[in-house]
């Protein structure tokens, strides 16, 4: 068993004000659910969330991720969350939000860095690491660009229901 360690960092402009977004990363069951490869999300109470992720898997190696993880929204633009327990997966990161470069914008970042527990031999660790950082890269982006999606229209909904 070995740990393979990924970590990724994207950002981008959201045409919704912050509060929009911040409402939007605090419905995490909702938001989760726009991960690629999310599975099934449940809140358990105490702000933990389990979740589980489809079978990623390179040919060679192939993994299921299953954690729990406990988010702390104390902070005005940070949401920031870590694992709870053991489990195959870990993950730990951090939403960001600040004013965007127009009126009604917000800059989304989110920042995160996992390891995941995997059968493998250490001398293919180095084989293996590239394909998990990859792998890290596409879900963390393709995350965004579902929040940012979900958000942008949420928000153009409310401006024709007021218009």
């Amino acid at each position: 068993m070995v740990s393979i360690r990924s970590a990724s960092l994207v950002g981008t402009e959201v045409e919704a004000g912050p509060d929009a977004v911040r409402a939007l990363l605090l419905d995490v069951v909702s938001c989760g659910l726009l991960m690629p490869g999310v599975v099934s999300l449940t809140a358990e109470g105490d702000d933990v969330y389990h979740y589980v992720l489809k079978t990623i898997s390179n040919g060679a190696v192939s993994h299921t991720p299953d954690h729990r993880t406990r988010f702390d929204t104390s902070a005005p633009a940070l949401i920031r969350w870590e694992p709870v327990g053991e489990h195959n997966f870990r993950s730990w990161g951090v939403f960001r939000t600040t004013d965007g470069h127009a009126p009604g914008t917000t800059y989304l970042e989110i920042d995160t860095r996992s390891e995941a527990d995997v059968a493998v031999a250490p001398v293919v660790l180095p084989l293996v690491e590239p394909f998990a950082r990859q792998q890290s890269d596409q879900v963390t982006e393709g995350f965004l660009a579902a929040i940012k999606e979900r958000a942008e229209s949420e928000a153009r909904a409310r401006s024709e229901a007021t218009s």
